[in-house]
């Protein structure tokens, strides 16, 4: 059977305090053709980009620029704390981007408390389920 039409399974008990009500439906539903096209967009050209580096100039350089991207994003605060991480910005050319994400749906503008920092210190450490949607402290 497919997996992209399969329905999902439930490995673990949902917990509904934080993470809201589940609903199967959404996980299963198919993603249009053009979606899937702008969600891989990026990969794609990054992908091209470390191709032709690779024929230009050897393998040393696409291969230090993944290295220097992989150290740059794990560079970051602590939760709850925003963190720009203009180091993998910079190198990823991001910085001259300018679109609705930089400037509709900022935290600070959010009239919603943000997530309650004992959700979050378990993501981080991977104890317990990933924060998804805001929550009351």
């Amino acid at each position: 059977m497919d997996e992209q039409k399969a329905l999902p399974h439930m490995v673990q008990p949902h917990d509904a305090l934080r993470l809201g009500i589940s609903s199967l439906k959404d996980q299963a539903s198919v993603v249009h053709p053009v979606e899937a096209i702008q969600k891989n967009h990026p990969k794609n050209q990054e992908e091209l980009k470390l191709g032709m580096l690779r024929n230009l100039y050897g393998s040393a350089l696409p291969a230090r620029m993944q290295l220097d991207k992989q150290i740059l994003s794990k560079v970051g605060r602590l939760p709850g704390m925003p963190s720009s991480q203009l180091g993998l910005q910079s190198l990823t050319g991001e910085l001259d981007d300018f679109g609705f994400e930089s400037y509709i749906g900022l935290p600070e503008d959010s009239e919603s408390p943000g997530p309650d920092m004992h959700s979050l210190m378990e993501a981080k450490h991977k104890l317990g389920l990933q924060p998804v949607t805001r929550s009351i402290i």
